[in-house]
């Protein structure tokens, strides 16, 4: 455990200051963006290349999954439109879905993927897929070899691999 001194929350406290800019700086060009990708000036592809580098890292998907929604929900109201937020799924611009379960899309996140079945205790656990069985025996063996490799560039290039294969599961 770090102590924090004044020199470190100096430090800190400028980093933060630089994120919340560049949070700001994001969520401006992905609201300019978006609008010209509603009125057919621009495509999406760097709305969802954007999307998809930050899937990479699952708390900076967080953060780019809040601004999406935030952001997607704010003009669909400035337009008067009755639509959900977006999201990127499979390398396409989507509504988001209802949470808890497939389809009509509705306001929340992008969570609820796939069908569910209550367990013994009552609670709601996603049922097992072929693909899913699949990608959890693909994502243990990834884990058990970024675990004995040494090559720092072998190792991130698995790492990079279990975080893409990890949103499928």
């Amino acid at each position: 455990m770090t102590t924090l001194t004044i020199t470190k929350a100096k430090r800190l406290a400028a980093e933060i200051i630089h994120g919340t800019s560049v949070k700001s700086k994001v969520k401006e060009t992905v609201k300019v963006a978006y609008i010209q990708t509603i009125n057919g000036t621009s495509d999406d592809k760097a709305l969802v290349a954007l999307w998809e580098i930050c899937a990479t890292d699952k708390p900076t998907l967080a953060v780019i999954r809040s601004i999406f929604n935030r952001v997607t929900k704010a003009v669909h109201k400035e337009l008067d439109m009755d639509k959900p937020a977006m999201c990127v799924k499979d390398g396409q611009l989507v509504e988001v879905q209802k949470r808890g379960g497939k389809g009509g899309g509705a306001e929340g996140g992008e969570g609820g993927e796939g069908e569910h079945t209550l367990n013994d205790k009552g609670e709601a656990v996603p049922v097992l897929t072929e693909d899913t069985a699949r990608y959890k025996a693909a994502f243990e063996t990834l884990i058990r070899m970024a675990k004995k490799e040494k090559d720092a560039a072998k190792a991130e290039a698995l790492s990079v691999a279990m975080n893409l294969l990890a949103a499928k599961i």
